[in-house]
């Protein structure tokens, strides 16, 4: 019984380990060199009923040291005073342009038609995107993601967390997003992203253009950004982000991030499915078996595993929150890694018996 639970146990620490093992090959690497061309670039910025965040949103934009951009002010439908706000600002700055989307029976409320005015009235080929409610962690921000934004790497894929705040829930909440930028982040280096967040990413008007924008997917009334960037990234036309000067953060609750997660994840191709699936489940066998064999063996070659699988797990994730400026949330890495995979379970359960998006 003992060597065909060490077998199991083996392949099961071997699979999980293999999936860090890739990642390693991003978390280990230097930052992607950028350029030092200067060039103009449009940021797009979508908006839908923000009054509250566009003050302390427009501030930090206007605190930016890259001056040479246009401010694209995408307002879709909104019916609180964000059209004001934004038509003040405008008068003020020569550039800034507004895009006023209004409802039509064909895209009601629809982001990737919003999405699609703003692409077609930016003046300039390099687009940079964000949303009102981010926290702009450099002045350098545009500056450095237009940098990373070549003839080479069209798409630039940027990393977005948290807002730091007090408290166990924030840390899992950083935590997870931190997993989730890993397993994107490590999975591009080798293969190609499967997400991309919206408050955080660029890429050139001509890849938009060249690959007929959100047509194969405008119906759909989510994944404007996960469903693009599968549609047009390669192994070879994306830029890395992952500069403390190219961060972003955002607010979220546990549940809009369960709610945002288990959509998002539908999204997915099917061989992403089954590759994050099957990282997952190893997650979880390897916790079920390596408390099962500690309680019933108590054998070195038991320990052996746990202490291996952790050893290359725990430097790699811990790598990754170094390079991600995130070191705060792997103090307690066992413990956020249990509670990370109770989440996924939940977001696992929560797709099975709901609805497709």
């Amino acid at each position: 019984m003992y060597e065909n639970f060490l077998i199991f146990f083996g392949v099961v620490c071997t699979i999980n380990i293999g999936y860090y093992l890739v990642f390693s090959k991003f978390v280990f690497s230097k930052h992607q060199k950028s350029t030092e061309v200067i060039d103009k670039v449009s940021v797009l910025v979508y908006i839908k009923n923000q009054e509250k965040e566009l003050p302390n949103f427009l501030a930090q934009i206007k605190n930016q040291s890259h001056t040479n951009y246009e401010l694209v002010l995408i307002n879709n439908a909104s019916y609180d005073n964000t059209l004001q706000i934004l038509e003040a600002y405008a008068k003020e700055n020569s550039n800034a342009t507004i895009v006023d989307v209004e409802n039509n029976e064909a895209f009601w409320g629809s982001k990737k038609y919003a999405l699609t005015l703003g692409i077609k009235k930016a003046k300039h080929q390099k687009l940079l995107f964000t949303t009102p409610e981010v926290e702009i962690c450099s002045s350098q921000w545009i500056g450095e993601m237009q940098k990373l934004c070549t003839e080479d790497k069209q798409f630039v894929l940027g990393y977005v967390n948290f807002k730091k705040t007090k408290g166990i829930g924030n840390s899992i909440l950083r935590y997870n997003r931190l997993l989730t930028n890993l397993y994107n982040f490590g999975w591009a280096a080798v293969n190609k992203p499967f997400i991309a967040w919206e408050a955080n990413y660029g890429y050139t008007s001509e890849l938009f253009f060249e690959n007929n924008g959100f047509s194969t997917h405008m119906n759909e009334q989510t994944g404007a950004e996960d469903l693009f960037v599968q549609q047009v990234t390669t192994a070879k036309n994306v830029a890395l982000a992952t500069s403390a000067n190219t961060n972003i953060r955002v607010t979220s609750s546990l549940k809009d991030w369960v709610n945002k997660r288990a959509n998002q994840i539908k999204h997915y191709k099917a061989t992403t499915k089954f590759a994050l699936g099957l990282l997952y489940f190893s997650q979880v066998l390897f916790w079920v078996l390596a408390i099962v064999g500690g309680i019933l063996f108590q054998e070195p070659f038991v320990y052996l595993f746990i202490g291996l699988r952790f050893l290359i797990v725990g430097l790699v994730v811990g790598k990754a929150a170094l390079k991600f400026s995130e070191k705060e949330v792997i103090y307690l890495f066992p413990l956020w890694e249990l509670t990370s995979i109770y989440l996924q379970i939940l977001i696992f359960m929560k797709n099975l018996f709901s609805k497709s998006a």
